[in-house]
């Protein structure tokens, strides 16, 4: 009798883990991976839009409000259209700067970066960061140093338009990433959430600062 039972409950956990398995299995974050990803930045462009209609934009955006900025590689004088072509930025905090990067200067910033949200990852999954606590706090994260020039176009057209203590999440279109090419864990066609923060930066054959 015991022997049947140990069976039958050898049996039972083979099929909730086979379960477990197949049900997991059924959700596959990167199906449609580059539409869904189009779409999610199209709905980006959309609130930004929303604001934009406000008259909201770089120089007067208050915190939780959004805007986009042109990559910097695209002549701004020309009426360019489509999401691939702008950064969507909102708001987290505000820095007390006036000055911003040049595209050959040094920076450090705090980052974290996201793919965009998922059935398994609501949150966007966690693809790359210079911090690991829940949230940023400037006081305890320990900032990276970067080349402006050496960060994807998204990033670093951001960063020419920050002052030191700006905190802003980038949505970043796939074709200011990493395109249709994979990067370690981050799959082609990917878009990316950055958030970003902007603590010191040197201009071009200086030193950054202690921090």
């Amino acid at each position: 009798m015991r022997k049947h039972l140990t069976v039958a409950i050898l049996a039972i956990i083979q099929f909730l883990t086979f379960a477990a398995c197949s049900e997991t299995k059924e959700f596959d974050d990167h199906a449609n991976w580059e539409s869904r990803n189009r779409s999610f930045i199209d709905s980006m462009a959309d609130s930004c839009e929303f604001y934009r209609n406000m008259g909201v934009d770089r120089t007067n955006a208050e915190v939780g409000q959004m805007f986009r900025l042109l990559s910097f590689t695209l002549d701004p004088e020309k009426d360019w259209k489509g999401s691939g072509s702008y950064v969507y930025c909102r708001v987290l905090a505000k820095g007390e700067g006036d000055e911003s990067p040049y595209y050959t200067d040094s920076v450090r910033i705090n980052y974290r970066a996201r793919l965009i949200p998922t059935q398994n990852y609501p949150e966007g999954q966690i693809v790359d960061h210079s911090y690991k606590t829940d949230s940023l706090d400037p006081g305890v994260n320990v900032p990276a140093s970067f080349k402006v020039s050496g960060l994807i176009g998204g990033v670093s057209t951001a960063l020419l338009h920050m002052h030191t203590g700006d905190h802003w999440m980038l949505y970043i279109p796939l074709q200011l990433a990493y395109g249709s090419s994979a990067k370690n864990n981050i799959p082609a066609y990917s878009a990316l959430m950055f958030e970003i923060n902007l603590t010191q930066f040197a201009r071009t054959g200086s030193e950054l600062p202690p921090r």
